[in-house]
């Protein structure tokens, strides 16, 4: 377990070296979601007189390379950024699990070496942080992967929504002509 009481106890416990690492990373990636969220391109298609925006399910998914961005192109904002949020902090997390198995698996290491008794402790605490770690990381992983699958089909829903209310403009019009 972590032994950090808080967010900010924990933010305080890491090295300087994982600190930059992940504020780069976090950095770059809303720097890349921001861009790319406002250049989404619908392809135009028509039903009769009333134009509709169809999206491509094929670009929901590459869209889905960057963590919810596949949903804000469906149109699903709020599940983009839980989305987001989600992979963003189980990553984090991972990340941070596994420079504490890294940690304690370097002093298992240095322990067996020398001979000491503690180094059983030192193992299952490793152990421990890496089971977590994969954890972590395995999850966001399933989520990003999810969140592809389901940019995917939200893209389909989107399109037959939009055909189905052409189809039904077109028909009111029909019959006012009549």
């Amino acid at each position: 377990m972590i032994q950090a009481n808080n967010i900010i106890d924990w933010i305080f416990y890491l090295s300087e070296s994982v600190k930059l690492r992940i504020s780069t990373f976090v950095i770059i990636i809303i720097i890349t979601y921001l861009i790319l969220s406002l250049s989404a391109v619908s392809v135009i298609g028509s039903v009769g007189d009333v134009e509709i925006k169809l999206i491509s399910p094929i670009g929901a998914i590459a869209r889905s390379a960057i963590p919810g961005w596949g949903q804000f192109y469906t149109h699903n904002k709020f599940q983009g950024v839980l989305v987001f949020l989600s992979v963003s902090a189980l990553g984090g997390l991972g990340i941070r699990t596994d420079a504490e198995y890294r940690s304690y698996y370097k002093q298992y290491k240095e322990l067996v070496y020398s001979g000491s008794s503690q180094s059983p402790y030192y193992y299952d605490k490793a152990n421990d942080y890496y089971k977590l770690s994969q954890f972590f990381l395995y999850t966001a992983v399933g989520i990003w992967v999810y969140s592809a699958i389901d940019s995917y089909i939200d893209a389909h829903i989107y399109n037959a929504k939009m055909q189905s209310s052409a189809i039904d403009i077109n028909s009111q019009r029909l019959q006012t002509i009549k």
